[in-house]
């Protein structure tokens, strides 16, 4: 017999089951079936928690986005090290919940979502690459950046290494995101 739990508890259980069945399975075999098996619940115990489908995916895109910002935006005067915490705290979500930012950016769950939702999703992209293009931005008002390229196409290589560790499955419980952003700011940083 299934362990009763609070609502509260029950609710967040499920929004990050259907994160991992959307991450891991696609959007093909999301279902009440597959989820209820994900949680270890019957299909009509799903129910009792959210009366559809949808207002389970909304559940998902409201707790993907309290994973991906949590203490966003980080506050500090020197715009590099305001896009370290960032970025530090994004490959640590990635590696505690590496199915919150896969499924955000296969767009598994805009696609789940579709409108309203699916226009949050994108925002949770738009809001991530404005951040680091400011940061980026500011330190090159302030003469911080080095002559390594464009805030713009830094921006690229500091959102793309993110995305490459949320991908690589095998890879991102052996990253460390303190060493990575130390390395990615050895090249960013005017010396």
């Amino acid at each position: 017999m299934t362990e009763r739990k609070p609502t509260a508890d029950r609710r967040l259980e499920i929004a990050d089951a259907a994160l991992q069945v959307m991450a891991r399975e696609g959007l093909g075999r999301f279902t009440a079936a597959s989820l209820a098996k994900q949680v270890g619940v019957s299909d009509g115990a799903l129910f009792r928690h959210f009366p559809a489908m949808d207002d389970i995916i909304a559940a998902a895109i409201d707790r993907a986005e309290q994973l991906l910002f949590e203490g966003f935006p980080p506050t500090a005067d020197d715009p590099l090290d305001r896009l370290a915490a960032f970025y530090c705290q994004r490959l640590a979500a990635i590696r505690k919940h590496p199915d919150v930012v896969r499924v955000i950016y296969s767009n598994e769950l805009a696609h789940a979502a579709k409108g309203p939702g699916a226009e949050r999703v994108a925002g949770f992209k738009r809001r991530s690459v404005e951040f680091v293009r400011g940061c980026l931005q500011e330190a090159a008002r302030k003469g911080l950046l080095t002559d390594a390229g464009k805030p713009r196409d830094l921006a690229i290589i500091v959102l793309g290494s993110i995305i490459a560790v949320a991908l690589s499955p095998e890879t991102s419980p052996n990253v460390h995101p303190q060493e990575l952003w130390k390395t990615l700011e050895r090249m960013l940083r005017r010396s």
